[in-house]
């Protein structure tokens, strides 16, 4: 990752540093301490506890930044990439991907319930104890990428390339899925025996 442009944004000067033009943006107004705009992209930067859910951005990119503590619940993220960029201990509930593309990201102590991944391409990127209860993963994408400690309860998978995924550190209760997403993925034992019998298949032990 690049050294940041800016070391830290926070809640505070974030306002501040979009009125500098310091990102890509169009247009930016301002009006009770939150900012209205097209497009911002954010380039090789650190965002600290920035609430993105109060501020009216119609388009928004990362590359090569870190952000920790932020809230993007709800924000739609639809056909844009996120490159380089790692989000941690960030609220993302409800947050829409679709279309969107990954590219070596970490999602970190994450919380992402509701959060929509449909048609979305992820390539060396890495899932950590993060929560992703009753999300949607259809259609996905997968190149390397690696979950450790998730939790997957009642998580929608369907149509997915999730081949020689590792999901036997994470939890997969009650989910729904079809055979395509589960095929050639690694599960732990108990994990094997519930995804039977979703598949409808009986197992003696």
């Amino acid at each position: 990752m690049k050294k940041p442009i800016i070391k830290i944004i926070d809640e505070i000067d974030i306002i501040n540093s979009l009125n500098k033009g310091i990102f890509n943006n169009y247009k930016i107004i301002i009006k009770d301490g939150c900012c209205s705009c097209k497009e911002v992209l954010f380039d090789s930067c650190e965002i600290e506890k920035v609430d993105f859910t109060k501020h009216k951005i119609k388009k928004l990119e990362f590359i090569d930044c870190k952000l920790y503590n932020c809230d993007l619940s709800n924000i739609e993220f639809e056909q844009i990439s996120i490159t380089r960029c790692e989000f941690i201990n960030c609220k993302m509930m409800g947050t829409n991907f679709i279309e969107s593309s990954l590219f070596d990201c970490l999602f970190d102590n994450c919380l992402c319930r509701y959060i929509n991944f449909s048609n979305v391409k992820i390539k060396n990127s890495m899932f950590k104890n993060t929560i992703f209860t009753e999300s949607n993963f259809l259609e996905i994408i997968t190149n390397n990428l690696n979950i450790d400690n998730c939790d997957f309860t009642s998580a929608q998978f369907y149509n997915n390339d999730f081949k020689g995924i590792d999901f036997s550190t994470s939890l997969l209760n009650n989910i729904t899925t079809d055979l395509k997403s589960i095929k050639n993925i690694t599960v732990n034992s108990k994990q094997a025996v519930d995804l039977s019998i979703l598949l409808d298949i009986n197992v003696k032990l």
